[in-house]
């Protein structure tokens, strides 16, 4: 469930904007189900991560209906942010994208295992999981 990460200008330390193994501050998750909230690696007063840079999930939609068990098909309210080939996670499925349609009408290449309910975010990917 990782929507971001942030690395320093040298090797050695990242931070993952994840709700998988947390170890601080993991009730506040704000930033998993809304990743436009991270916007930039700050250096805290660290010199290493003067330079940092972040790297955050960038296409964000959201389920105009409901996706039901076994469906392959999904309705975005912003198709146009998807392309065939791309990667997309609705909650913590992730799926590659086999048909787009000018109304939103993703198609997806396996089912989904779990239903879920209109309104929730489709994140487009970098890369396969």
């Amino acid at each position: 469930s990782c929507v971001a990460f942030a690395c320093e200008s040298t090797p050695g330390m990242s931070v993952l904007y994840t709700q998988t193994d947390c170890t601080n501050d993991c009730e506040n998750l704000l930033w998993v189900t809304n990743p436009e909230l991270i916007t930039k690696a700050s250096s805290e007063g660290r010199v290493n991560w003067a330079n940092g840079k972040c790297y955050v999930q960038s296409a964000l939609s959201s389920l105009a209906g409901a996706i039901d068990v076994d469906s392959i098909s999904l309705q975005v309210q912003d198709g146009s942010l998807f392309s065939v080939g791309d990667w997309i996670r609705v909650f913590t499925e992730v799926k590659i994208v086999t048909e787009v349609s000018g109304s939103g009408r993703l198609v997806v290449a396996t089912p989904f295992t779990g239903a879920h309910q209109a309104g929730a975010k489709v994140m487009k990917t970098a890369a396969s999981p």
